[in-house]
């Protein structure tokens, strides 16, 4: 008798271990990609501004294409079968990709399929993935929305600060060794989340809709929630004017005002993705912010501020500090918005709304990316940054003027806890 309540005491601790160690393999091999990417594109195909911001369009636009199809089945499937599927089948394109790196038959297009298939998978697991962390909170955290989601983004900014460290290697171990090591890690995940519980859907109070409806449903609770909706704006519109200028410009400017290679844009991305994984682990450790509007919309605030001091070319070490600023502050609106939505999803419909979610935040990274690309062409690097700058402040003065989201808090009930 005390060995079975041991184990049914063991199993909320032990869940909550064997999802972060997931989180942590997935996206120490999500931090190698986000490295060798873009010096593949940038410094080893040496492709202008243009072609690098379209491939980072390329590899974000199955996101905004596909996560609500994959939002609407993972609702209707066992989410831990599931994403283990989806990761063993995310082994296999990376092997591939060093196979024709190490025979001479790298290409821009090659890249760009490789970056089509990741996002299309990516697509895929995002939304399961998340949906889980909820299942683990519940059991593991006593329902603490807020501090699960801080931990989990700990866990996947930190880890891809080790990713970007490994990825800054490129140069010396070569890229079909770091390759192969992302598909191990990969493999590695799809095994801690053989380990998780079971979690199958919850039950219908009705007969099944078709997927197409299921996506529809949970658009329409989107955008018809005053709780939801600014968020979603919010992070729309920082998507097409912050995440073209990370994934773009600072590729650009570690080879064109830096002159540097692999190392250096591995310090940058450790330095914004660090400073992210830092504020998320410290949130995890405080009481869970009640006034969460007012949060997020300070912490946008930062971006604007870094860009506008990146633009006077100072040092590349004054660039590594200013990301990490960037980051910390990019931890507080990137957690607070998830777990808006993870506090606000019902369980019949939670992956859908994730994955809507998600299609808002992301989606704005593709239109980004290829505007940053054609501004750095016609206006320089440096010039070009400021654009998003003056956006982005028109972008904040409607919202507080026009939404309720500077007054948005947290659920009482979560804010207690």
């Amino acid at each position: 008798m005390d060995t079975d309540e041991n184990a049914a005491a063991e199993e909320p601790r032990s869940d909550l271990a064997w999802y972060m160690g997931g989180i942590w393999f997935y996206f120490i091999s999500s931090g190698i990609q986000g490295v060798i990417f873009p010096w593949l594109v940038a410094i080893v195909l040496h492709e202008s501004s243009d072609r690098v911001g379209i491939a980072q369009m390329m590899m974000m636009l199955p996101m905004l294409l596909f996560t609500l199809f994959g939002g609407a089945l993972a609702d209707r499937l066992e989410l831990r079968s599931h994403l283990q599927r989806l990761q063993l089948i995310q082994t296999v394109p990376p092997l591939m990709l060093a196979w024709l790196i190490y025979t001479g038959h790298l290409t821009y297009e090659i890249v760009l399929g490789f970056g089509v298939v990741l996002g299309i998978l990516g697509a895929y697991v995002m939304p399961t993935r998340d949906a889980m962390l909820t299942r683990v909170a519940v059991v593991s955290l006593k329902g603490n929305i807020q501090r699960a989601v801080a931990l989990a983004m700990s866990g996947q900014f930190l880890a891809q600060v080790g990713g970007f460290l490994v990825g800054g290697t490129a140069m010396i171990v070569g890229a079909p060794a770091l390759f192969v090591l992302q598909s191990v890690l990969l493999a590695c995940a799809a095994f801690t989340t053989s380990k998780l519980s079971l979690a199958p859907p919850a039950p219908l109070s009705g007969a099944r809709k078709s997927q197409l409806s299921d996506i529809k449903e949970g658009l329409v609770v989107l955008w018809t929630s005053e709780r939801l909706r600014p968020v979603v704006l919010m992070m729309f519109m920082s998507g097409v004017l912050f995440m073209g200028v990370f994934m773009v410009l600072f590729p650009i400017m570690v080879r064109d005002i830096y002159h540097g290679s692999s190392f250096e844009l591995a310090v940058i991305n450790m330095c914004f993705f660090g400073g992210i994984g830092i504020s998320s682990f410290t949130l995890s450790r405080m009481r869970p912010i009640r006034r969460q509007g007012r949060a997020m919309m300070l912490a946008m605030c930062t971006g604007s501020v870094v860009m506008v001091v990146m633009h006077f070319g100072f040092s590349i070490y004054v660039v590594d500090a200013l990301a990490l600023f960037w980051g910390l502050a990019g931890g507080v609106s990137m957690t607070q918005s998830r777990a808006v939505v993870q506090e606000f999803a019902s369980p019949h419909m939670r992956a859908r709304l994730i994955s809507a979610f998600q299609l808002g935040t992301m989606g704005g990274g593709p239109l980004g990316a290829l505007l940053t690309g054609y501004l750095i062409k016609w206006m320089g690097p440096l010039d070009a940054i400021l654009v998003p700058v003056v956006l982005m402040i028109i972008l904040w003065l409607s919202i507080f003027f026009f939404t309720p989201l500077w007054k948005l808090e947290a659920p009482r009930a979560e804010a207690r806890g």
